[in-house]
């Protein structure tokens, strides 16, 4: 199994600038801001509720959470995204297999493009995690298999483990053998309905 150690400082600014992420850096907070938005359009939470966003990159997500009124917290194993995002007092270092957080201790926990870069046999364990950590609804991003984005021509992501990827279908299945229950996409049209988007209530 690769270094995950080493695998973390990979994703440093050479890797936020080129390939796929090309325009991250000019559109984190925009992105961030549309899907706080979304989400807090289709879930109505009440104003204490605790959002956390696994693998948060920057922090765009957090930071349009937070402008909405919301208390928001990332976890992010990039050491460059840690130093450098505009909310890094909200951020901590935590990998999505080992999350340094209390059981229950948020009632909306969302990851974006994360799951992506695991083997098939550590997404079960990623997901329990997850599973863990939140106490209510459950979002989830993803590059899949059948996904019109698994496509290094396209899409380039060096980091990607594009042979391990699951199908939709069979993430949306593991997840909900892990004891979630499936509400249905975040996002029903537009550029952020083309991959896997899915809401999931804990139960």
């Amino acid at each position: 199994m690769r270094d995950r150690k080493k695998l973390f400082k990979e994703f440093n600014k050479e890797y936020y600038t080129s390939g796929g992420y090309t325009d991250y850096l000019s559109d984190f907070k925009q992105e961030g801001l549309d899907y706080a938005k979304q989400l807090i359009k289709k879930i109505k939470p009440e104003k204490s509720w605790k959002f956390l966003d696994v693998g948060c990159g920057l922090g765009g997500v957090v930071l349009g959470l937070r402008k909405l009124g919301y208390e928001a917290w990332g976890t992010e194993v990039s050491p460059f995204c840690l130093e450098n995002s505009p909310v890094k007092q909200y951020l901590q270092f935590g990998d999505i297999l080992d999350l340094p957080l209390a059981d229950n201790s948020f009632e909306v926990v969302l990851t974006c493009d994360a799951v992506y870069y695991l083997k098939k046999e550590a997404v079960h364990k990623a997901l329990l995690e997850i599973y863990r950590v939140v106490s209510k609804i459950f979002f989830i991003e993803n590059i899949c298999q059948d996904s019109i984005y698994n496509n290094q021509k396209d899409n380039y992501d060096p980091l990607r483990s594009d042979k391990d990827l699951l199908t939709k279908a069979e993430l949306d299945h593991l997840i909900q053998k892990i004891g979630f229950q499936k509400i249905g996409p975040l996002f029903s049209k537009g550029k952020y309905s083309l991959d896997f988007n899915n809401l999931y209530k804990k139960i």
